[in-house]
């Protein structure tokens, strides 16, 4: 079972609450490491999301603590792409690796987007200078709910390696998608992400996974 399907929102906390975005952190039975669940409300088109999460360029000013993002390969046939992406972790902690691969489905009938994110860690060779992070599994859907506005919900879990404590990583759960989620509402008013891209995503409700709907509801 795939982790976006074991978390359940009875088990999650509610860690952050305002007028536009909801964080939970979740724990999971396999894990000492808390999953988190955020969802925001963006004053700003679905294809403007969608423009900002495609271009990998600008990563480093709104993905949090993301020191480098590079495209290491766009895969054939609707398939997805691999990224890698730099982290910068607090000293004494070493900075993490984290290559996945991306995939993004479109339910034809909403046009909800669905963008799957797994962990291929083997990918590249290991650099010593830094961990890489063997184990992650995260999600983005993104929802119109007007032309000017949308839902977006942001789930991940990450088991880190190396040596890092799991209430240290615990303790700063929430700075991942607090941050991001602040930038990314900033950065979408940009007028370069006003138009639509032409995203490979494969058109299929039944891959729109979503095991979400407890968590946006009032």
């Amino acid at each position: 079972m795939s982790i976006l399907k074991k978390i359940h929102n009875a088990a999650c906390t509610l860690r952050l609450k305002n007028d536009w975005l909801k964080i939970y952190t979740c724990p999971l039975p396999s894990s000492d490491f808390l999953s988190f669940v955020a969802i925001a409300i963006i004053d700003a088109p679905q294809h403007s999301v969608l423009s900002l999460l495609y271009d990998i360029d600008v990563a480093t000013e709104w993905v949090w603590k993301t020191r480098e993002m590079k495209l290491l390969q766009e895969l054939s046939n609707d398939e997805g792409r691999i990224v890698y992406q730099l982290v910068s972790a607090p000293w004494p902690v070493s900075d993490r690796e984290i290559i996945t691969r991306s995939q993004g489905y479109m339910d034809p009938e909403t046009s909800e987007v669905f963008i799957k994110l797994e962990c291929v860690a083997d990918y590249l060779p290991e650099n010593n200078k830094y961990v890489r992070v063997p184990e992650l599994e995260g999600a983005w859907n993104i929802i119109p709910l007007s032309e000017n506005q949308c839902r977006v919900v942001f789930r991940l879990h990450i088991e880190p390696g190396g040596e890092i404590p799991s209430w240290l990583a615990n303790i700063a759960v929430i700075d991942t998608p607090y941050h991001t989620l602040v930038n990314l509402r900033e950065m979408v008013k940009k007028e370069k992400y006003m138009t639509p891209i032409d995203a490979p995503f494969k058109k299929s409700a039944e891959d729109v996974i979503q095991h979400y709907e407890k968590f946006i509801a009032d």
